[in-house]
């Protein structure tokens, strides 16, 4: 993780593009991929002496900007977007996929931030947001980072607004994708 902390680390050898001649995004967004946690020593310690309890987490990676809700494999989106571009569904329009900026740019992606329900309250979601926020920004060297959010999930919705996200408009919206069209996309400016 130190590695990944440190200036100039997300391995962006191949351009941070994502088209014919330049593939494989899923090695960039795997390679770029970091999660954080926030843990605390155990009360009570286990059969080896020690134990933690995680608190909060929270995934920062490179993701293309075209609004899909990505998979936990960056491979598996790379087929999804291959087959949503075969069946015409990386047009901008409204009954299918539709971005409002370029879906080849790499930019962070802020992910699967969950808090435990004891540590709830204690403003660590906001804490865990703005440590990615600022490992994006002076650290990777970003100006923007982008995330998806139910918008029934009153808190996170809460959370993301009041830090200054705003809804980007676009939805990924492919006829297997299910209710993914309900999911907010969400982006930042950073400094």
């Amino acid at each position: 993780m130190k590695d990944r902390l440190q200036k100039n680390n997300v391995d962006i050898s191949i351009p941070p593009i994502i088209d014919e001649t330049h593939v494989d995004a899923a090695s960039i967004a795997g390679k770029s991929s970091l999660v954080l946690a926030l843990a605390r020593q155990q009360t009570s310690i286990n059969n080896n002496g020690f134990g933690i309890d995680v608190l909060a987490t929270v995934e920062l990676r490179l993701q293309p900007t075209d609004a899909k809700i990505p998979f936990s494999y960056p491979w598996l989106d790379n087929m999804e977007r291959t087959l949503a571009a075969k069946l015409g569904f990386d047009k901008n329009n409204n009954n299918n996929l539709v971005s409002s900026s370029s879906p080849k740019d790499l930019q962070p992606y802020l992910s699967n931030l969950c808090v435990a329900e004891s540590a709830r309250g204690r403003r660590i979601g906001k804490a865990m947001v703005r440590c990615v926020e600022k490992i994006a920004s002076d650290t990777w060297g970003f100006h923007k980072i982008y995330l998806h959010v139910d918008l029934e999930n009153a808190a996170a919705y809460s959370l993301y607004k009041n830090e200054g996200y705003e809804d980007v408009g676009s939805r990924w919206n492919p006829f297997w994708a299910g209710n993914a069209a309900d999911i907010a996309y969400f982006v930042k400016k950073l400094k």
